[in-house]
């Protein structure tokens, strides 16, 4: 999937949202591509795994929050409705006491992107994923 200039900005949104995925589940996943899952500790391969918001996505002031976002499996992700509970005490593990009352605080803010914002957020982890996956040394050809 490359960065062909969108002519949207529902196509530029959707790019962003993809490159960031990808960048997140491979930010979790360890030198051999297993992600565990930031709600119920499944393992799988970092391709497997859902970007799960901690957050919604529909507030724009956290979609893109690194904090808000992790490698979560289909089952929490989409059939437990995120696992909202043990995510909230995972997100505060993670960065400390108060960090889930901070990113509900930062959705509540009104963040607008335009186009061009959103296909530069989707370079910058294009960028991030593919310096990622060298130095993880994760090989997705073999």
């Amino acid at each position: 999937m490359g960065l062909i200039k969108s002519k949207n900005f529902k196509s530029a949104l959707k790019t962003a949202d993809q490159w960031f995925s990808r960048y997140i589940r491979l930010r979790d996943a360890d030198c051999t591509g297993e992600a565990q899952c930031v709600t119920c500790n499944t393992r799988k391969h970092f391709k497997e795994m859902d970007a799960g918001h901690f957050i919604s996505r529909r507030y724009m002031s956290t979609r893109f929050d690194e904090k808000n976002v992790h490698a979560q499996c289909q089952k929490c992700n989409k059939y437990n409705s995120g696992e909202q509970f043990l995510y909230s005490k995972e997100v505060d593990m993670l960065y400390g006491k108060g960090t889930k009352d901070q990113l509900y605080k930062k959705s509540q803010e009104i963040k607008k992107y335009t186009k061009n914002d959103l296909m530069e957020i989707a370079r910058m982890y294009k960028t991030n994923y593919t310096a990622m996956l060298k130095s993880k040394n994760i090989d997705l050809d073999a």
